[in-house]
């Protein structure tokens, strides 16, 4: 090596060594790497759960097992349930209790298996539209309009029904505060105005948080109801369930259900 290589690299050498070492760059893309890897698999294995429930719902519907030309979404994916599997809660009917609303029993297999499907996108879109302080939202194994969250020990009831309306006006939205009941109007989209109501539940001391509005030819009802046992109210506010329902995918799946109906039409919907 000529004496003016051996010049550059000494010079070279001495300034190298008053710098900080260079910071370890592996661990960060290690963990940026392992982030879109699980997020690749996730939409890999939904896009796969997905594609298993159209084809048993298509083969269904051939067979003759749905109960009408809405058992399968006819190109869309909506009605596919999403990865991860959440596992439905029993809750034991009371005694003498009539025939719950959107009772899943009884249904034809390829109609069931729909509802089934919409019930785990339903309980992922109701689980990102409404706060932590309600639990991970599952669904009950009875009723498609049914969910349930659980936090530290509290249990609360979520109804979700999106039904076939009858054309007629939006429900009254009025105030009693005497019976602890507050009802007020906001927009919820551009086109959608909603009823946001607080109310107590069978005392003064426990109150629900719904939200209620139209859209397409449906009528939606979303409630969070309290749990009464301990005496906690829904843990949800009415600016939280409205601020959730327009930012999260919840919209979606009420569209979905708009088109193809997952409950027969009713004239009168509780909290509309």
């Amino acid at each position: 090596m000529s004496k003016d290589a051996l010049l550059v690299k000494d010079v070279m050498k001495r300034t190298a060594d008053g710098l900080a070492p260079l910071p370890d760059l592996v661990p960060g893309a290690v963990a940026r790497g392992r982030r879109r890897r699980a997020r690749t698999r996730l939409a890999l294995t939904a896009g796969a759960f997905g594609a298993v429930s159209l084809v048993a719902l298509g083969t269904a519907a051939l067979s003759g097992g749905g109960s009408g030309p809405d058992t399968v979404a006819s190109g869309t994916g909506v009605a596919a349930a999403p990865a991860p599997y959440r596992t439905p809660v029993h809750v034991a009917p009371s005694p003498g209790e009539a025939e719950e609303d959107g009772a899943l029993a009884g249904l034809p297999p390829g109609e069931r298996r729909r509802l089934e499907d919409f019930q785990q996108r339903a309980a992922v879109a109701l689980d990102e539209a409404l706060p932590d302080t309600v639990g991970t939202i599952r669904p009950v194994d009875s009723s498609v309009a049914r969910y349930q969250g659980e936090k530290d020990g509290s249990v609360f009831q979520v109804g979700f029904s999106v039904r076939p309306g009858d054309g007629g006006a939006a429900g009254e939205c009025r105030s009693v505060p005497e019976k602890r009941m507050t009802c007020v109007k906001e927009e919820l989209t551009d086109s959608v105005e909603a009823r946001l109501r607080v109310a107590a539940v069978n005392s003064l001391e426990t109150t629900s948080t719904s939200i209620a509005f139209e859209i397409g030819n449906s009528t939606v009802l979303i409630d969070v109801s309290p749990d009464e046992g301990k005496g906690v109210s829904a843990p949800v506010t009415t600016q939280q369930l409205l601020d959730g329902v327009r930012e999260s995918g919840l919209l979606d799946v009420v569209r979905y259900a708009d088109e193809h109906p997952v409950l027969q039409k009713q004239i009168s919907v509780r909290g509309g």
